[in-house]
């Protein structure tokens, strides 16, 4: 969308294709508003409908507006802390450690201190109800105890988790857990190399693929996050599940418990994207995250501009 510009409108295609799919409404972007001002807006009932990507603290404040709600999604994202796999003497290659940090991670203490509560726990890299979820995985256990027994065993003192300000309250939970197990953690946001696990957040865009825009990503040979050897098992999989046209959703179920049980990652868990939406429209989010707004529409006419909405995104 052009920044460049003040305002964006977009108007109705009334020549569009699939005529069940035509907005309803006209579309006013505000290019120049910051984005707390625009909060402020919605929650006084003001000239912004919809602001979008609110962090957890700002959804709690718009919550309290009697002008307007929060909007969650439980998207098709997932937040997990990758296993510096690569690095020079990492003992991370070892399948029994990764599994030991999973259980020594309280992941709903990390959901709440880290996401106020908005996301949901998972067994591996996809969410319920999502094409491919295996729901007969759990989540990895909180056994602080189990964990701890096999770490100092293995002689893990000290552990580094990388990641950006945007998940440091994240970070610090994970930190304090582990210093409960007698891991001695150090959180870093300088972006310097080292680091035992980084905090990856990303999202699946398709509606039946996620083996090609997830799991490939963070352990395929060729994944943008992937910091670990190529695995052959995942690879194996990998290749029957392009190759099976077919059977390509329990194929993907198969992957999601050899993931899991390989313990890749640190499980954490989905965060929810978050909008501020003012009472007067009504909006209906995509667990893709994409930003479609066929479903909107207004539920008074005491909108300016003849039945528009007006959003900062």
């Amino acid at each position: 969308m052009d920044k460049r510009s003040p305002t964006v409108i977009m108007e109705p295609n009334n020549d569009y294709w699939n005529p069940t799919r035509i907005p309803k409404v006209r579309i006013k972007f505000d290019n120049i508003i910051s984005k707390a001002e625009a909060i402020d807006e919605v929650i006084k009932g003001g000239k912004i409908d919809i602001v979008t990507e609110l962090t957890p603290a700002e959804a709690m404040k718009v919550s309290k507006s009697s002008k307007a709600g929060v909007v969650e999604s439980r998207a098709k994202t997932v937040l997990v802390g990758v296993f510096n796999q690569n690095k020079s003497g990492s003992k991370w290659k070892n399948k029994e450690l990764r599994q030991a940090i999973n259980h020594a991670v309280d992941k709903s203490l990390v959901l709440q201190e880290g996401h106020l509560g908005f996301g949901t726990i998972m067994p591996a890299m996809i969410t319920g109800g999502s094409f491919g979820y295996n729901s007969s995985l759990s989540p990895y256990a909180y056994e602080p105890k189990k964990a701890q027994a096999v770490l100092k065993e293995a002689g893990i003192k000290d552990f580094v988790i990388a990641t950006g300000a945007g998940h440091k309250a994240v970070a610090d939970s994970i930190a304090k857990n582990l210093s409960a197990v007698g891991i001695s953690a150090k959180v870093d946001t300088s972006g310097s190399d080292g680091w035992d696990i980084k905090l990856v957040e990303h999202f699946d865009w398709s509606p039946d693929h996620p083996y090609g825009v997830v799991h490939r990503e963070f352990f395929g040979q060729d994944g943008g996050f992937r910091s670990m050897p190529v695995n052959k098992g995942f690879e194996d999989i990998g290749k029957k599940i392009v190759n099976s046209p077919d059977n390509q959703e329990s194929l993907t179920r198969e992957l999601e418990a050899y993931v899991h049980e390989q313990a890749f990652a640190l499980f954490l868990y989905a965060p929810s994207k978050l909008y501020a939406v003012s009472n007067r429209v009504n909006f209906t989010p995509y667990r893709t995250t994409v930003l479609e707004l066929a479903e909107t529409t207004v539920l008074t006419k005491k909108l300016s501009m003849n039945n528009s909405v007006r959003m900062v995104g």
